[in-house]
């Protein structure tokens, strides 16, 4: 029986089937080209800031060698050749050769005769020996040439890496054999250097962070080049420049007996004469991955339609995890620059925000105690203080990570303080999560701030709560971690000391590697929108790095997370807790006289009419100068001074030291919102301290309780 042939609908489903895997094909194979260009093109972008970097490094290197070798030869001893003299004089002028760029200076007379010297000032050779060019004579005798620099390559008994940076010397300086000098040439001096120094130096640092790419770097004169790479094994001779480079500074692709690879390269003024500065990675290790994987994919589209989506998906996912491994690279080079930068961010603002935050909270409270009872401006003015609360959160969190918070570091019993603590955290992480304890024997007290320490284990609590969902066990640690050795870790080195390491586990969901990596950066988190600001974590790194301590994580996905916390260990041991004093904080202290000297008008004002209300007597400055005046000028005691730490002109500690000179009972209050680049521990020795923004109530406590404590006891934050 003859087959039928196949019905038009199926004609269409079969030719339909052949064009969407056309498209599909032609798709796939435009979006795997435009993703292999957009990774080639990043990494020669990150190629080209490296060689960039080292070559401004290498020109602005040489520059400051040619202007220190130009007023070395200033120098009447350099200028007259006194070679006993000569050896101090070298060693004081480039003794600091930290790098090692400097091989020797070497002094030539107008003779040949040759001298020579280590950076350190040794004697090599004392005129035994002489060098004869007709090139570099000509060049130095000529008067017009007095003051240039001259780079010069094949110096007698130099290796072919070596390079002179030569000045010519005329006399201009008397001496005992010349009184008055007639500026006549007297030869040249030059610095010795080595090109396979400047590459290790400048280059070497890029072969630890890019080793991955097989990278070779290299170093180009005129003339000869040297080359590192692939690893660190050692620097060996290259050509020239054996492309022709034109432009100053580019990226390319080149192909040759080497391979295909990923070339940029930047061109420096060295002298007189032009360098550049290269370097060159794997093509294959950029782009092979992506070409096969999508080549693979190609072949199963032509036998399944269905699996085509699927495939460019999965492509499309690969593509960005390989662009986020290398963008990776870049990040961890910049990650300590990046914290740097939000730590002075938050500070710069930190300061005149927290100003304005102590004069709203101010004055949001007086209003508040003012209004009539149940009226609607008492429960607006709440909600006005309970804003500004939240603001002054928020800073203080931001000030924690950037470690610019004044810590108030005490030896702290920490079994104490856990016991303590314990109520609050398991009403924190609920019923359905089981908090346990572990701590060792004769546990050591550490050194830390108390407030900052129940704060962060509070917050990893908080955390590990939020891991667990369906509930679970989270155990509190606290054990002696001596390091007399110190310890080698990947974030930093843990310095050699005695410890107390405070571990906190949870039986939560874990991290992967991403969200480890990234679990302490400010405003960071894996939680929805709303639900948390991504600074809880941010503080507890930024106070145990700031108090001296280290922190770690080691967490895995569905296996929970361990945190540990290594604190310095106290020197002295934890003193028992004082009873809080009864008293009333509104109580007062007429006729004490306190003296306010703040230069924020709104938060003078503040103080002043707080004050005021209570009965005492105030005195106000807006500077410390005029705080020095005007208790010059007042006959009756100061009993209480309140100065703000950062003013114009004169700061708050100092303006301490100056009226406690004047008037020896005087009692101190320092207030700030970002005073831990200025306040030293020794200034809290004999002065309190209080955080802006502060609310009226603070401020009168502060002040009763820094009055009614013995001038001889130290103050309390």
């Amino acid at each position: 029986m003859a087959s039928r042939p196949p019905s038009a609908v199926t004609r269409s489903i079969y030719l339909g089937t052949l064009a969407a895997i056309a498209v599909v094909a032609t798709l796939s194979v435009a979006i795997y080209r435009s993703a292999v260009d957009e990774a080639v093109a990043e990494h020669s972008n990150q190629q080209l800031a490296m060689v960039r970097t080292a070559a401004i490094g290498v020109q602005a290197e040489v520059q400051a060698m040619a202007a220190r070798l130009r007023q070395f030869g200033s120098i009447p001893s350099v200028q007259n050749l006194d070679v006993p003299v000569l050896s101090l004089r070298v060693e004081a002028a480039f003794g600091e050769n930290a790098s090692g760029l400097i091989n020797a200076i070497v002094r030539i007379d107008r003779n040949g005769k040759v001298f020579g010297w280590t950076p350190k000032g040794v004697l090599l050779a004392k005129g035994e020996t002489e060098y004869h060019n007709d090139e570099l004579s000509t060049w130095a005798s000529n008067r017009a040439n007095a003051s240039q620099v001259r780079m010069f390559h094949g110096w007698a008994n130099s290796r072919p890496s070596q390079r002179a940076i030569t000045i010519p010397v005329w006399r201009s300086a008397p001496s005992a054999e010349n009184p008055t000098p007639s500026n006549e040439y007297n030869g040249v001096i030059a610095l010795m250097i080595d090109l396979n120094r400047f590459v290790e130096v400048y280059l070497g640092p890029a072969m630890n962070d890019l080793s991955n790419n097989r990278l070779v770097v290299g170093l180009a004169t005129p003339e000869f080049g040297v080359r590192m790479g692939p690893g660190r094994d050692g620097v060996v001779p290259t050509p020239a420049d054996a492309h022709r480079h034109v432009e100053r500074q580019g990226t390319t692709i080149l192909e040759d007996a080497d391979g295909r690879r990923l070339h940029a390269w930047a061109k420096l003024d060295a002298a007189d004469e032009t360098w550049m500065v290269a370097s060159s990675a794997t093509y294959d290790l950029v782009a092979a991955q992506i070409r096969n994987s999508a080549m693979a994919q190609l072949a199963l589209t032509a036998m399944l339609l269905v699996a085509v989506p699927l495939v460019g998906w999965l492509i499309a996912r690969r593509e960005r995890q390989i662009q986020e491994e290398q963008r990776e690279l870049e990040r961890r080079l910049a990650e300590s620059q990046r914290m740097e930068a939000i730590g002075k961010l938050a500070g710069g603002i930190a300061h005149d925000f927290n100003n304005m935050l102590t004069a709203i909270l101010g004055y949001a409270s007086m209003i508040q105690e003012d209004a009539p009872p149940k009226s609607a401006i008492r429960d607006q003015a709440q909600q006005i203080r309970r804003a500004a609360e939240n603001a002054a959160a928020l800073t203080q969190k931001l000030l924690a990570f950037s470690r610019k918070q004044v810590l108030h570091s005490d030896p702290l019993d920490f079994r104490s303080t856990l016991g303590n603590l314990l109520p609050l955290v398991r009403n924190a992480v609920g019923e359905d999560i089981t908090v346990t304890t572990q701590i060792g024997e004769d546990l050591w007290p550490l050194l830390a701030d108390p407030v900052q320490i129940e704060q962060s284990i509070l917050n990893l609590a908080i955390n590990a709560r939020d891991a667990m969902p369906r509930g679970g066990t989270l155990q509190i640690a606290a054990r002696n971690a001596p390091r007399p050795n110190g310890e080698r870790r990947p974030d930093a080195d843990v310095k050699p000391g005695d410890y107390v390491q405070v571990t906190v586990t949870d039986t939560g969901v874990g991290m992967d590697e991403a969200t480890r990596t990234r679990m302490f950066d400010p405003f960071f988190t894996t939680k929805t929108p709303g639900k948390g600001s991504g600074l809880g974590l941010s503080t507890v790194y930024g106070f145990v790095r700031q108090c001296g301590g280290y922190i770690s994580v080691l967490s895995t996905p569905g296996r929970g997370t361990s945190i540990e916390l290594l604190l310095p260990r106290a020197a002295t041991p934890a003193a028992p807790p004082t009873p809080a004093s009864q008293h009333d904080s509104g109580s007062r202290h007429a006729p004490a006289t306190v003296l306010v000297a703040e230069d924020e008008e709104g938060v003078r004002e503040l103080a002043v009419e707080t004050l005021a209300r209570r009965g005492y007597r105030v005195l106000s400055a807006a500077s410390g100068e005029e705080a020095v005046r005007l208790a010059g000028a007042y006959d009756g005691a100061i009993h209480l001074l309140i100065s703000d730490v950062v003013m114009p002109g004169m700061k708050g500690p100092e303006l301490a030291d100056r009226l406690r000179a004047m008037r020896p009972g005087m009692r101190v209050l320092l207030i700030s919102g970002y005073a831990a680049d200025v306040v030293t521990p020794a200034d809290l020795i004999e002065a309190a301290f209080l955080t802006k923004p502060f609310a009226p109530a603070a401020l009168l406590k502060a002040v009763k309780h820094i009055l009614d404590v013995p001038l001889s006891s130290t103050p309390v934050s």
